[in-house]
């Protein structure tokens, strides 16, 4: 008769149990590509009225993948996998050299690996997203400074977005992975690619958006220009004008031609502690100011992300493409025997 442990470790080691929580972890998956996640207790009232908000509340499906449920199920699967690869392995190391057959245990070693990459990668992944124009810089994580040295926008011939690549400068903190593209002033600089991020230790930067933004040309009396992007100011001698908008906001992506430019934009001037909202249209005054016209200003979104999950997700892909390679030759061997 088996003894309670003997009882406990079987079932852990368990083919069906594995398919159960196999299941469940499917189901949670597709809830959690189905379902918003992260929104307000109110949302989800509002868009699931009734019962349905009450489930996806209580089970934690508004943040599936850090939810108590999920983590338990994940947690049970990877002692499952664990117990199996150890049963699995001490009878492998049991039989003669020639018979032993590996391929299988790293396939469970690279999931255990994998399911704890994800999961750690479930619970500490952070993105932050900075908007840089060229020269702009941001603190990164480590207390480096990036800086952009240059954006290189390609389009297909019919408009569509080609690449989108961005030159960067890092100012101190540890050195990032590969050689650095090119060096100026001692700085090196790193080209930033969608799909090609730039990784540094602890967090990668993705190129993750492209957009132009239109800043208006202001001329003072002595023929001097400067741009004003919506929301900056310039003194005057009685008070200040400041940009707001253009008339026409939907003209201020790359699609805006030289054709669509809107007529005029929309300033607060400031004369003598009064405030006017005026629309000036480009050749008309402002204050002591001529509206010269629009510049195009190019900005590069990238984002940082930190995952700690990172390094264990693709040791654990690496470890299950192995495993499934070694049991696949293993078994083209013996049938050709």
């Amino acid at each position: 008769m088996k003894s309670s442990f003997d009882k406990i470790y079987d079932a852990l080691r368990s083919i069906k149990l594995a398919s159960v929580l196999l299941v469940l972890l499917a189901l949670f998956a597709v809830a959690g590509g189905i379902l918003p996640q992260g929104k307000t207790a109110d949302f989800y009232q509002l868009h699931f009225p009734g019962a349905g908000s009450g489930i996806i509340l209580a089970l934690g499906l508004d943040h599936v993948f850090s939810s108590l449920l999920f983590l338990l199920v994940a947690a049970i699967f990877a002692v499952n996998l664990t117990v199996c690869t150890f049963h699995r392995l001490t009878g492998e190391f049991s039989k003669p050299r020639g018979k032993r057959r590996h391929g299988p245990d790293i396939l469970h070693l690279g999931l255990i690996i994998l399911m704890f990459g994800g999961i750690l990668t479930a619970r500490t992944r952070t993105e932050t997203l900075i908007n840089l124009r060229k020269g702009e810089s941001a603190d990164l994580p480590d207390g480096a400074k990036i800086v952009l040295v240059d954006l290189n926008y390609e389009q297909y011939p019919d408009g569509r977005p080609k690449s989108w690549e961005s030159t960067v400068a890092i100012h101190k903190g540890v050195a990032a992975q590969g050689a650095p593209a090119a060096t100026s002033g001692g700085l090196p600089r790193y080209h930033v690619k969608v799909n090609a991020p730039l990784r540094r230790k602890g967090y990668s930067i993705y190129q993750q958006s492209w957009h132009t933004e239109k800043q208006v040309v202001l001329k003072d009396a002595m023929g001097m220009s400067f741009a004003l992007e919506p929301g900056m100011r310039e003194a005057t001698k009685d008070g200040f004008v400041l940009f707001m908008a253009l008339d026409n906001p939907s003209l201020t992506t790359a699609a805006a031609t030289s054709d669509t430019l809107p007529q005029s934009a929309v300033f607060l001037l400031e004369e003598h502690g009064k405030r006017t909202v005026v629309k000036v249209a480009p050749g008309q005054g402002i204050g002591p100011f001529i509206f010269d016209g629009y510049i195009d200003q190019s900005i590069s979104g990238l984002a940082v992300v930190s995952d700690r999950g990172y390094p264990f997700v693709e040791a654990g892909f690496i470890l299950v493409i192995l495993g499934i390679f070694i049991t696949y030759i293993r078994k083209l061997k013996g049938m050709l025997a």
